[in-house]
């Protein structure tokens, strides 16, 4: 029997040399750029962030589509009879409704095909783990039951720490009040993240200056992590790789890494809160 297939959305930051290894697919999310829709995977890191500053209007998001799933999973039933699709928080994007649908569709078709979709209730780097995680576990050729089963065991251990650089994108989306501005004007900079399970974005704390904000966000890690153990760590980045290389030795710093990534924060993730660093983690 073929390996248990592997299917997330682009919002889980995982490597391209991962995705490659595990023949993990990807769904791309999109963006919408002054009334131009773009798939997650279509803009490079620069291309994106030249057109996110330059854009004359609010950069939006979109789900990712109900046919893309389809097609990725009438791809993988060609070779595999199992397939788990574990995408980012439902509470958070449309994807996984997507992804039903298709996957209704898709076994109408092909009744001897069983897909089953997770819903992390994370997103970023913690969503890429827990399919590192299912994908390392279909590789040595486990059950779509068992594969199922890792992935959902990483759920609660996997957490994300986000510091903002500034909350004015989410002010003109209507996502913060105008007031917020205040803080801004005085350098706060807002920690928000997921570490507790509800698959929403949580308020985590605050820093004066960019600096404070990594350092904290570098002590913050380990009240989620047990530091006596090894750490699996992403740092992500936005619009400038020096910023995620000084979060990346903050963080590292006394810790002792089992898996160390680097990787530009997603578009999609970026495109309403703007440019920002972030850590994805969990211990073993």
């Amino acid at each position: 029997m073929s390996k248990v297939g592997i299917v997330t959305d682009s919002t889980s930051c995982i490597p391209a040399e991962l995705i490659q290894k595990y023949d993990i697919r990807t769904i791309p999310v999109a963006m919408v750029i002054d009334g131009k829709s773009y798939p997650d995977n279509e803009l490079s890191n620069e291309d994106f962030w030249k057109m996110f500053y330059a854009a004359r209007q609010p950069v939006t998001t979109q789900a990712a589509s109900q046919s893309d799933f389809a097609a990725v999973f009438k791809n993988l039933a060609e070779s595999t009879d199992s397939i788990i699709c574990i995408l980012v928080s439902k509470a958070l994007s449309a994807t996984q409704e997507a992804a039903v649908q298709a996957s209704k569709i898709v076994r109408e078709e092909s009744p001897n095909l069983n897909i089953e979709i997770i819903d992390s209730k994370t997103a970023t780097g913690a969503l890429g783990f827990i399919v590192l995680e299912a994908a390392r576990a279909a590789e040595e050729g486990k059950t779509l039951a068992e594969v199922a089963q890792v992935a959902r065991d990483m759920i609660p251990r996997v957490k994300f720490l986000v510091g903002m650089d500034t909350l004015k994108y989410l002010i003109r989306i209507g996502r913060a009040p105008k007031t917020a501005l205040i803080g801004d004007m005085l350098q706060v900079k807002p920690i928000i993240g997921m570490v507790s399970g509800t698959g929403l974005v949580e308020n985590l704390g605050r820093a004066r200056g960019k600096r404070k904000a990594k350092e904290k966000m570098a002590e913050m890690m380990k009240d989620y992590v047990d530091t006596g153990k090894p750490v699996h760590l992403m740092v992500h980045y936005t619009d400038g790789i020096a910023a995620g290389e000084e979060l990346r030795d903050l963080v590292t710093s006394g810790i002792n890494c089992a898996e160390l990534h680097l990787t530009p924060y997603t578009p999609v993730m970026a495109a309403a809160c703007g440019p920002v660093v972030a850590i994805s983690f969990y211990s073993e």
